[in-house]
């Protein structure tokens, strides 16, 4: 068995900074807990390490940092403390980007940074959900809302049936962990007139609320507040929602993948691009920035919208489409992916290559339809591949173990790679396909730039591979010259 992938997530939280980067971050945590190949450290504020238990697997080991251990190189040597060396970090952190870039260029450690200014350039991978720009070839920038790691409660629920609804609306108000604005307030003076529907409101464990507005919103019916809900509890709240109002944060994501349509209130500077591409998109109404935004501005857009029969299904159609809630397994991917060296095959991998690309569970899909070679028509056909300058010809490692094979046959011609990809046999059935494909682009990347093209062939009983294609990114249609197949092709940045 092979050594555990060390993960490092660097990640705060507190009344000043919210929730919404531990809730991104163990989003991911909790699928690499499942994997059962990972251990995890947090490093965090005071703040953050008290609410730990929340968001986190309980395996997460939590660090918690002091004052004088908030920039990167100190905090690795509180890490260090532990005799414990990462081989991925998971940034999810402003005001120190560019210096964890160094740092981990510096020491070899792989680095993956949630990045919603567009400031990094040199990490191994940037996540970047509102788009953003492309940093070029030298790095892997994840873009889109596909990669929006949200927690296992959303993602189960916009799975299920939907609920059978109450002739009466319900909104869902909740302005995350802290509410630093006080948005919670002004949708409590609001919500006094909204008596033809039932509100949920929502207090985060950091946001401050006046008493007297508290004691008001008990006495009214059509009122129920609930204070500091567990992930779980919040995730059942937005599913059961009509109508949402918050911020423009991770859990704007969230009420997009359960087709909850959403009025939207910027509470910070971090929001706006991710705000601003779903106003584009058909997915929200914005109501504008928080200081221009009153108690009657705020019932105003709520009654527009609860008779916007219409409009609230184009919206919850245009946020379901844009949000499908695997963005969590696509950045684990990417993270074990991160955790694979890749070398060269040599001549003294012959006889494990024609073992393994002969094992059924790998011949059964392959394109060229013929009868296993036997070992000296192996040696011929891998010979030329070995010689031939216009293959690129890797096996992805972890540690000792080699874990699969890929292969890129470069047409010159067009710039277009042709690509074949298998995983050693006691590799199968362990999710490791998709990790080794991304590793082996990243050295297509690195070792041919001017490739821009990659096409690959699928069987179309091998959803395995098709899905695989997918998250990879790469486009799928049925092919056009042999039945029983798929053409993929992906176009690299």
């Amino acid at each position: 068995m092979s050594e555990p992938i060390k993960v490092a997530i660097r990640a705060d939280a507190g009344p000043l900074v919210g929730t919404g980067h531990f809730a991104r971050t163990a989003a991911v945590a909790d699928i690499l807990s499942t994997g059962g190949d990972t251990e995890m450290v947090l490093l965090t504020n005071a703040e953050g390490a008290a609410l730990a238990d929340r968001y986190f697997p309980a395996d997460t080991r939590v660090v918690s940092l002091a004052q004088n251990e908030c920039r990167p190189e100190e905090a690795m040597r509180a890490l260090n403390k532990y005799e414990w060396v990462p081989d991925v970090v998971i940034l999810d952190q402003y005001g120190s980007v560019q210096e964890w870039e160094t740092l981990a260029a510096s020491t070899g450690t792989r680095l993956m940074v949630f990045d919603d200014f567009d400031i990094a350039t040199r990490a191994d991978i940037i996540v970047r959900p509102h788009r953003g720009r492309v940093s070029g070839r030298e790095t892997n920038v994840l873009r889109g809302p596909a990669y929006l790691p949200l927690s296992r409660h959303i993602t189960k629920l916009a799975q299920s049936p939907s609920q059978n609804r109450s002739s009466r609306l319900r909104l869902n108000i909740c302005f995350g962990g802290s509410d630093p604005t006080g948005e919670t307030e002004k949708a409590l003076e609001a919500i006094a007139d909204l008596e033809a529907l039932d509100v949920d409101v929502v207090i985060g464990p950091g946001a401050k609320i006046a008493p007297l507005l508290i004691e008001a919103a008990e006495q009214m019916p059509h009122v129920t507040l609930y204070r500091a809900p567990n992930q779980k509890q919040l995730a059942e709240l937005i599913f059961a929602a009509d109508l949402a109002l918050g911020a423009g944060g991770v859990m704007l994501w969230e009420r997009l993948c359960l087709g909850v349509p959403s009025l939207v209130i910027s509470i910070a500077q971090n929001q706006q691009a991710q705000i601003d591409a779903m106003i584009n998109a058909g997915a929200i109404r914005f109501l504008g920035e928080h200081d221009r935004v009153t108690p009657a501005t705020i019932a105003c857009a709520v009654n527009a919208l609860a008779t916007d029969k219409a409009g609230c299904k184009a919206i919850a159609e245009a946020g379901r489409n844009l949000v499908d809630g695997r963005g969590a397994s696509r950045l684990v991917s990417w993270i074990r992916a991160l955790a694979l060296a890749i070398r060269e095959v040599k001549t003294d991998d012959a006889s494990d290559l024609l073992n393994w690309r002969t094992d059924d569970r790998n011949w059964q899909h392959n394109f060229a339809n013929s009868e296993k070679p036997d070992f000296d028509a192996h040696m011929g056909w891998f010979s030329k591949k070995l010689a031939d300058p216009n293959c690129v010809f890797r096996i992805a490692m972890r540690g000792t173990n080699p874990v699969g094979v890929v292969r890129f046959d470069i047409n010159s011609d067009d710039n277009s790679a042709y690509l074949s990809i298998y995983l050693v046999p006691e590799w199968h059935g362990r999710k490791m396909g998709l990790p080794v494909y991304l590793a082996a682009e990243r050295e297509l990347r690195r070792c041919r730039p001017n490739v821009d093209k990659i096409i690959s062939r699928i069987h179309s009983a091998n959803t395995a591979s098709e899905r695989l294609h997918r998250d990879a990114g790469f486009e799928v249609s049925v092919s056009r010259d042999r039945a029983d197949w798929l053409d993929a092709w992906k176009l690299l940045d």
